[in-house]
């Protein structure tokens, strides 16, 4: 089971960092920018609340909230490359 999440959780990872690099009409320096940040975004998310103790509930006063907006950091990292992904698509200026 832990290897379906895993399984899951990758491809929800993946999905949008291969839709920035496949993106047409785009020049090939900004998909590779784009698709590292928005692979690397959740390893990012996730290793700044681990590097805080009083998030990662580390320290034996932490309070339940500090805990709890840990867990909501972490998570929303998965979606960090789908908010990405959108900016891509979105982003006028310099092609």
């Amino acid at each position: 089971m832990r290897v379906l999440f895993l399984g899951i959780t990758f491809a929800f990872v993946l999905l949008p960092t291969l839709l920035i690099l496949f993106a047409p009409q785009k020049p090939i320096r900004a998909r590779v920018f784009w698709g590292l940040g928005a692979f690397l975004s959740p390893i990012v998310t996730f290793a700044a609340v681990r590097m805080i103790p009083i998030l990662s509930n580390n320290t034996p006063d932490a309070a339940q909230w500090e805990r709890f907006f840990g867990i909501v950091v972490s998570g929303g990292g998965f979606i960090l490359p789908w908010i990405l992904f959108a900016l891509f698509l979105h982003r006028t200026g310099a092609r």
